[in-house]
């Protein structure tokens, strides 16, 4: 708000909301961290009680079962929550018309929901022309089935292209960005955001610890554990090793926990500071972080450390801008 932020000393930003994403809660699929329903309901009280109320998810996490867990938990109904989700083109044509609209009605069936918050496209389905998928999103929220449209893993350019046809066509607009970004993942900085500003559609930022690279015990190098982000045998594992796994990335990484340690906090917590206080996310435009993890102890501690009111050092700093500019050339696109 605006008076928060007057208040704010001009070395404190103001609070950026808090999304907590849940793609480690389900019961199939090898990405599941999280298949107690009891479990997850205390996750979701914790972060209640921590001052948030926004779930993220998306058709195809965990096969499926993210949202029938949810649904289970009545999280929208009798949880209060505010819900999100997503439909990904595994395929080319997921986002033809008729399919488009079939994927997200499993999404509304299986989170018992008549409507969400918000409906994103969560990734750009290159085969079918975004005109026909934007007649479909259209005839979703004139029925009633979301309040806001967000888009994901999109570039700028057809962030631009979307805005423009939705404008033209008077269809409901894009007021909501996720994307990829931390403190060693910088692509969206140089073209997105201005873009999303131009547009009021503000950013919600996945990875803000990239996957748990900056974790003390990270191995860049030897076995990881069966069905963690980075397991090599798991498509979403594949992914974030080719996002992070790199000798660019360990170099980087050690250095920042090195620096971090010579303050007596970790490079986890330096991560979500410098997101909080030194990134481009600005709390005036709604901007957000989506935190994760696989207990409940990981996402309470995320969410006190985004409440930290102490901006980083300036050696700490240092050595996030220098690891940016060595992974620079060997990270991946914002964009898919």
């Amino acid at each position: 708000s605006l008076s928060s932020f007057n208040m704010a000393s001009p070395t404190t930003k103001p609070k950026l909301a808090v999304i907590l994403g849940t793609m480690t809660f389900g019961y199939r699929g090898m990405q599941v961290r999280i298949n107690n329903l009891n479990t997850v309901q205390s996750i979701l009280e914790a972060f209640k009680a921590q001052g948030w109320n926004e779930l993220d998810t998306a058709r195809v996490y965990c096969d499926g079962s993210t949202e029938e867990m949810l649904g289970q938990l009545e999280a929208q109904n009798k949880g209060g929550f505010k819900l999100a989700t997503k439909v990904y083109p595994m395929q080319g044509g997921e986002h033809q018309p008729e399919r488009l609209k079939e994927l997200f009605k499993e999404s509304l069936t299986a989170l018992k929901v008549d409507k969400v918050d918000i409906f994103y496209l969560h990734a750009p389905d290159h085969t079918t022309p975004i005109e026909l998928t934007l007649g479909a999103v259209q005839e979703l929220y004139q029925a009633g089935h979301f309040t806001e449209f967000g888009l994901s893993n999109y570039a700028s350019w057809q962030v631009t292209d979307i805005y423009h046809i939705c404008k033209n066509k008077g269809y409901v607009l894009p007021t909501v960005y996720q994307g990829m970004y931390n403190a060693i993942t910088r692509g969206v900085e140089a073209e997105l955001l201005p873009c999303l500003r131009k547009f009021n559609i503000r950013f919600y930022a996945y990875n803000p610890i990239a996957g748990g690279l900056f974790k003390e015990n990270f191995s860049f190098g030897g076995d990881v554990p069966k069905g963690s982000r980075f397991d090599p045998n798991t498509v979403i594992g594949k992914m974030y090793r080719s996002r992070y796994v790199t000798p660019a990335h360990a170099k980087t990484v050690a250095n920042i926990q090195q620096a971090a340690a010579s303050h007596g906090y970790s490079a986890i917590e330096a991560a979500f500071r410098w997101i909080r206080h030194h990134s481009k996310l600005d709390a005036a435009f709604g901007d957000g972080v989506i935190i994760g993890g696989s207990s409940l102890e990981h996402i309470v501690s995320a969410c006190q450390l985004l409440d930290k009111e102490e901006p980083l050092e300036e050696d700490v700093i240092e050595a996030f801008d220098a690891g940016w500019k060595t992974v620079m050339a060997s990270s991946v696109p914002y964009f898919r």
